[in-house]
């Protein structure tokens, strides 16, 4: 979808279990949002390369009638509805390899599980969430984390995988750590748009590792001098 442009620009980089379900639930809580029009605007740009097969059917938010259809399009197609002159979605049909690639966001989410789109994002400096989810445990860290310890737990070589673990579609075990990952993820871009507003008493969600059957498995360092 083409649109003018947008005061604040956010890229969300992946449309699979977390991504397609965060653009969903991002869409409506900002259409007709007081801080997104006091802001001028905000532009959303999803990144994905995959197409939507029968298998992601059972966790992410796409229907039957999507499957063969590129990600992004799908993804964008179902925000038509909450387009309007303070929001806009566009899709781009590409992964992202370098923090070059994000010059001109003042947001960046990955939600793709890839080495480099994780490393491109926390390279790139500014506001950052990385969410990354698997069974029923997510985990969120974002730019006032500790560079050692997001160095300690971002391996360069990582092969990527499903959120699900392996059989769970097949035997009905879906997990939902991806929801818990969608839910902080909607929750943290809404503070930090009140905070590029200029609001007072705005806290972002602390970065964290969670699972929904035990509660919050543990909490990350954050920079002082970042630290809310």
């Amino acid at each position: 979808m083409e649109g003018t442009f947008q005061s604040v620009r956010i890229a969300i980089i992946g449309a699979g279990g977390i991504g397609s379900n965060l653009s969903r639930q991002l869409a409506p809580a900002l259409a007709n949002n007081s801080v997104v029009q006091s802001l001028g605007g905000v532009e959303i740009a999803v990144y994905d390369s995959d197409v939507v097969e029968s298998g992601n059917i059972h966790h992410q938010a796409f229907i039957a009638s999507d499957i063969g259809e590129s990600k992004v399009s799908a993804v964008c197609r179902a925000l038509s509805a909450f387009q309007s002159p303070f929001l806009n979605f566009c899709g781009q049909e590409r992964d992202i390899r370098s923090a070059d690639e994000l010059n001109g966001y003042d947001i960046v989410v990955v939600c793709v599980d890839s080495s480099p789109a994780r490393i491109a994002t926390h390279s790139k400096g500014g506001n950052w969430l990385d969410l990354r989810c698997r069974g029923d445990n997510y985990l969120a860290l974002d730019h006032r984390v500790e560079p050692a310890f997001i160095e300690s737990v971002t391996d360069p070589e990582q092969i990527p995988g499903s959120c699900q673990f392996d059989g769970a579609l097949e035997s009905g075990n879906i997990q939902f750590g991806h929801s818990g990952a969608v839910a902080h993820g909607c929750q943290w871009i809404t503070q930090c748009l009140r905070l590029m507003a200029g609001e007072d008493g705005v806290m972002l969600p602390y970065p964290k590792s969670e699972s929904i059957t035990f509660g919050t498995l543990e909490k990350f360092p954050l920079i002082l001098t970042k630290a809310m």
